[in-house]
């Protein structure tokens, strides 16, 4: 009766570590970018959607996930505000990615450049309502 409960503990341990291995919603495929602001935060709680995929909000460090070749559009509302904010797109290891192109509702559009000794800064205008930019990644 012993060797059957152990080997039904077993067998219970390995479904439970198995279900919990993940850390992450995300596949190996998809890239990651941090959208900061001008003191090297991390923006969040800004919505995002790449490709017309499920709706997501950018995590703690400003982190959107996507997949080579999406175009990802981060919704700027109130989080953010245009005339005293400047925003950048930066990979995991906090470098500013220059060359993204970008369109944004409010008109602007361009390609993520330097500004202020800083890469991947991009224009967005939120003063009389939201502004959605969307990126080409």
């Amino acid at each position: 009766m012993k060797k059957y409960i152990f080997l039904l503990m077993s067998v219970m341990t390995v479904l439970v570590l198995s279900g919990c291995s993940s850390s992450s919603d995300y596949d190996d495929d998809e890239k990651r970018y941090h959208l900061v602001n001008q003191d090297e935060q991390g923006v969040s709680d800004i919505k995002y959607t790449c490709d017309q995929r499920t709706t997501h909000y950018t995590d703690g460090s400003g982190g959107f996930y996507f997949y080579p070749g999406d175009d990802c559009g981060l919704k700027l509302d109130i989080t953010v505000d245009s005339t005293e904010d400047e925003l950048y797109i930066e990979n995991n290891a906090g470098d500013g990615v220059n060359g993204i192109y970008y369109e944004c509702e409010s008109g602007t559009f361009g390609r993520t450049q330097s500004y202020n000794n800083r890469d991947g800064h991009f224009e967005f205008d939120n003063v009389d309502e939201s502004d959605v930019c969307t990126f080409q990644l």
